[in-house]
């Protein structure tokens, strides 16, 4: 039984490294928002700061920066931005596959059901819709809390110093370490109290002294980007979480409550209550970063990734136990080959290359600077200064106020009254970014604004006087920029990401 999963873990293995091969030098963005965080690594490795006010070319994300420092270092050494990120992500992501096989390995003393816990977590590639891969920080986030987790547990005598230290990498991570590590510090007690204070102390003191620097770096900066600002996003249906994305990893959730009740019936509940509050503690971060409100699949990585350890250690302890492990394989298989339309391609069209080399074509021609704000390193790839990301202006707009209908209420960008109502924090980068982008329109340093179509009626609304003028009419003799006709590419959809937010249909308003 255990040799044909271990070729069910082959398999997923394999296509795992089949479908990365083809995707990682992809020249274009796979997620709509890659091409900004080579943005923001790019600042990294040309020395300027990452978080500072809000401007036309820069808007930080909510994102805390490890991932940024790893591939700016790539990026200075001469590595292409997507490139260097993906290389990163990608390499986080074997050590999460090798670190849960070897911490099951440990659990059982037999090797076999460590490579199945590897290939379950490879066969997990389509369902989290191939991050594993993207210039993303969630692998590198796991990889911080798993590791935390295995030196709590395996890490001998001076485990607890190696666990604070991963506590402190996955803060800079990303962090929603900060939901986790509560799970991971309790259990740490109820395994030997000594060892987990130590931890708390020393876990604490590292994310207090990384935070507390880079708070005086920045001039408190990341401390809104990353703790203040996130607070202003509303929560979604947090229910959906347990009705629609848990079903395709019940199996390993199944297999690890049996193995919890079978490790306190074998007398070992101390080892159970502190892999239990390990693997609820991912489970708990998954929830929570899935219902916040931008929350996407990538997220339930974090649970899917503790589950592989808990699930398939205890498939080995019964042996029938390990036939769910057959109907796990399976779930997950079926996001991996599932064709679409019933999923979305892992390796884009050649459709999609060429709109995006039409899109670089159009910017490249503008003779002076193209704001773009759905589609980052396009802009920077040809020499013009880059354009802050729309998820990341999104994410800033969160701060104002709504209607009574729930909408945001954009006016309130030009009402002195109401901005001196709020933080001054936020009254003071809603203003940088605002007085910025008016300058830059009103004196016309833009040749174009590249809006795609999904996103542009919310710029014009939100920049009219830019855009139209001091009359604030369209198509009259004041308009500073005009829409151009149709669209800047042959097939607008087929700038479509392969995943994130569907942006496609750029139309551009160019300067008159």
């Amino acid at each position: 039984m255990w040799l044909a999963l271990a070729a069910a873990a082959a398999v997923a293995f394999g296509w795992l490294v089949w479908l990365a091969s083809q995707r990682i030098g992809y020249p274009f963005e796979l997620e709509w928002m890659e091409g900004a965080l080579v943005d923001h690594a790019a600042r990294v490795a040309d020395g300027r700061p990452i978080y500072c006010a809000p401007t036309p070319e820069h808007v930080p994300f909510l994102y805390a920066p490890m991932l940024f420092w790893l591939g700016g270092g790539l990026i200075a050494g001469g590595v292409d931005g997507l490139l260097a990120l993906r290389l990163v992500a990608a390499a986080a992501s074997i050590g999460v596959a090798m670190l849960i096989g070897h911490w099951v390995r440990k659990e059982t003393g037999r090797v076999l059901p460590g490579l199945v816990a590897s290939g379950v977590f490879c066969a997990g590639y389509g369902w989290l819709f191939w991050w594993y891969d993207l210039a993303r920080n969630d692998s590198l986030f796991l990889l911080a809390m798993l590791g935390c987790g295995y030196a709590l547990q395996h890490g001998g005598r001076f485990g607890w110093l190696v666990a604070a230290g991963c506590a402190t990498f996955g803060m800079l991570a990303k962090q929603s370490a900060a939901m986790w590590l509560p799970a991971i510090g309790i259990g740490a007690l109820i395994l030997d109290w000594r060892r987990g204070v130590k931890f708390g102390i020393a876990g604490v003191g590292g994310i207090a002294l990384a935070l507390g620097l880079l708070h005086l770096l920045t001039g408190g900066w990341s401390t809104f980007y990353l703790f203040e600002m996130p607070t202003y996003h509303g929560w979604e249906d947090k229910w959906l979480y347990w009705t629609r994305d848990l079903w395709p990893m019940l199996p390993l959730v199944a297999l690890g409550l049996v193995g919890f009740v079978a490790g306190c019936a074998r007398g070992q509940a101390r080892t159970a209550l502190f892999l239990a509050a390990v693997g609820s503690g991912g489970i708990a971060c998954s929830w929570l970063s899935r219902s916040h409100v931008g929350g996407f699949q990538n997220v339930l990585m974090y649970g899917f990734g503790v589950a592989c350890v808990l699930g398939v250690a205890a498939a080995a302890q019964v042996r029938w136990l390990a036939t769910l492990l057959f109907a796990q394989f399976g779930l997950l298989f079926w996001f991996d080959f599932a064709s679409p339309p019933v999923r979305p391609r892992a390796v884009p069209p050649p459709a999609h290359r060429q709109a995006h080399e039409e899109l670089l074509a159009y910017v490249r021609s503008q003779p002076r600077d193209v704001f773009v704000p759905a589609h980052g390193y396009v802009s920077s790839r040809v020499g013009k200064a880059a354009s802050a990301h729309g998820q990341a202006i999104f994410d800033l707009m969160q701060t104002l106020p709504r209607a009574a209908n729930g909408v945001l209420d954009v006016y309130a960008l030009a009402d002195e009254q109401r901005l001196a109502q709020m933080s001054p924090r936020v009254r003071e980068a809603l203003v940088s970014f605002r007085d910025g982008m008016l300058q830059a329109m009103v004196t016309k340093r833009y040749s174009a604004l590249v809006l795609d179509e999904p996103i542009a009626p919310a710029y014009v609304e939100m920049f009219k006087y830019g855009i139209l003028g001091p009359d604030m009419q369209p198509n009259t003799a004041d308009d500073l920029y005009r829409r151009r006709p149709g669209y800047v590419i042959s097939d607008p959809h087929a700038l479509r990401p392969p995943v994130g937010y569907d942006v496609h249909s750029p139309l551009a308003y160019e300067a008159r």
